[in-house]
């Protein structure tokens, strides 16, 4: 018995009035597939012209009112996604639909109205500076977006994109989205959400997916960031430096790069922390950018091995609840080389234990902080550590992608250890339990969301 495809998934949406694309591609599975309109030097245009010419109405809107409708459209947008979405959007992403649901849930905490009225607060005590100018200090100041927004969005999270393109709305720059592969069907479906909400808000979102970095689109992607006032990238190494590469000067760069999550663990201190360490292990299938790799335990290798058995559990029974995706080959053969050389280390060491057993989604090594490489695929490292002071040492080859630092019975402030975290280029610092879901006033990537992205003038 052979089942049918599920029709393709449009994967654009464009400001009402314009003319809708005829000459379509499409790119996919037997899951789902996705079409988007084909390489037009004019479309380009259109659609960033279009979009500037709704910045005046989106700008006329008070903060308040801004806020009040898109917390709104937040609200509303996961009671639209019955369970065949669900279905539609897991199978986009890959990931369970188990998993889909739970990072979903997490990240709509962000949507909400309350949770922008919080952001904007926190990065602007007198929110009128949005509105217009407001006097400070001597002077009067105004904060706005500069334009045109594009973002350039990374599918490993579903819901990132989301988050990003809702930054720029509040501070009034229309924006065109390009999701990124795996997150094409959750960005178009809550563009289509904010399109329903307010005509000024379908006239300023325009949602348009292309492979990034085919040669075929090389010239689309050039006039885009050459059109553009400002872009938002999020990515790969090799994806951030193609863009600084080519935006002109004139376009604002905010750039998002690759990072990863580790934490720090006294199990004396902190008994419940194997569970907190599986679920930040495990949550998105640790794609996330605040994701954990590596924990460094305090104690000495066999207390380490004693919590390893306690921390697998948890790790089986994750696995059970929110279980990941089929692996991906790419995915298969980077575990399928880790264990092979794990077991040559197992075989000459005794330094280096794993667990991985056969149909589990998730792997867990005990080893040196040498021996450490970010794998992903649920796949976490524990490494003895004799004191927290010792931490910043093992920690330091890794400051370039470092992000997010999980503690759990471990005080930052003792013996300056924040301090040594924050030189070493960790810019959250929070209790393990916390590491999956940031609140929507987070440093993201060290910077404040809303404030990188605006520029400011002020009347004298």
């Amino acid at each position: 018995m052979t089942t049918s495809r599920p029709p393709p998934f449009d994967a654009w949406l464009f400001p009402p009035g314009l003319p809708q694309p005829q000459a379509l591609e499409h790119v996919g599975s037997d899951t789902v597939t996705i079409r988007y309109p084909k390489s037009d030097h004019h479309l380009a245009y259109i659609l960033v012209s279009s979009l500037r010419a709704a910045r005046p109405p989106l700008a006329g809107l008070e903060t308040r009112d801004l806020i009040t409708l898109l917390g709104a459209a937040g609200e509303r947008f996961p009671h639209t996604l019955d369970e065949e979405a669900i279905g539609e959007v897991a199978a986009n992403a890959g990931l369970s639909p188990p998993m889909t649901r739970e990072v979903l849930g997490g990240m709509a905490d962000s949507w909400t109205t309350d949770a922008l009225k919080r952001l904007v607060r926190a990065e602007f005590p007198d929110p009128r500076v949005l509105d217009g100018f407001v006097a400070e200090d001597g002077r009067k100041t105004h904060a706005a977006a500069p334009g045109v927004t594009l973002h350039l969005g990374a599918g490993s999270v579903p819901g990132v994109t989301i988050t990003s393109l809702l930054r720029a709305l509040l501070v009034r720059s229309p924006v065109l989205v390009k999701p990124g592969a795996g997150d094409e069907v959750l960005t178009t479906r809550f563009a289509r959400e904010l399109h329903r909400a307010d005509p000024r808000l379908a006239a300023a979102v325009a949602v348009h997916y292309w492979p990034g970095g085919s040669p075929g689109r090389a010239t689309w992607e050039q006039e885009l960031l050459t059109l553009a006032d400002q872009v938002v990238v999020y990515g790969d190494d090799d994806t951030i430096e193609s863009v600084r590469a080519r935006a002109p000067a004139s376009t604002r760069l905010v750039e998002h790069p690759h990072r990863l999550g580790v934490a720090i663990v006294d199990p004396d201190s902190a008994p419940g922390a194997a569970a907190d360490a599986a679920r930040a292990v495990a949550m998105f299938d640790q794609r996330g950018c605040v994701s954990t790799h590596l924990i460094l335990l305090l104690g000495d290798h066999e207390g380490a091995r004693e919590w390893c058995g306690h921390l697998a559990g948890h790790l089986a029974r994750i696995d059970a609840k929110l279980p990941p995706a089929p692996p991906s080959p790419a995915e298969l053969s980077a575990r399928h080389q880790l264990k092979g050389r794990l077991a040559l280390r197992e075989t000459t060491t005794e330094e280096v234990t794993s667990w991985a057993p056969e149909g589990a989604g998730w792997t867990l090594v005990l080893g040196p902080g040498r021996a450490f490489e970010p794998v992903g695929g649920r796949t976490v490292w524990v490494v003895p550590v004799p004191a927290a002071a010792a931490c910043p040492d093992v920690l330091a080859p890794l400051s370039a992608k470092l992000q997010t630092v999980g503690l759990a019975g471990v005080r930052p402030d003792r013996g300056r250890l924040a301090e040594a975290l924050f030189g070493l280029g960790a810019t959250r610092i929070v209790p393990l339990d916390q590491v999956p879901f940031p609140p929507p006033d987070w440093l993201h990537d060290g910077s404040r969301p809303l404030r990188e992205l605006v520029c400011w003038s002020e009347l004298r």
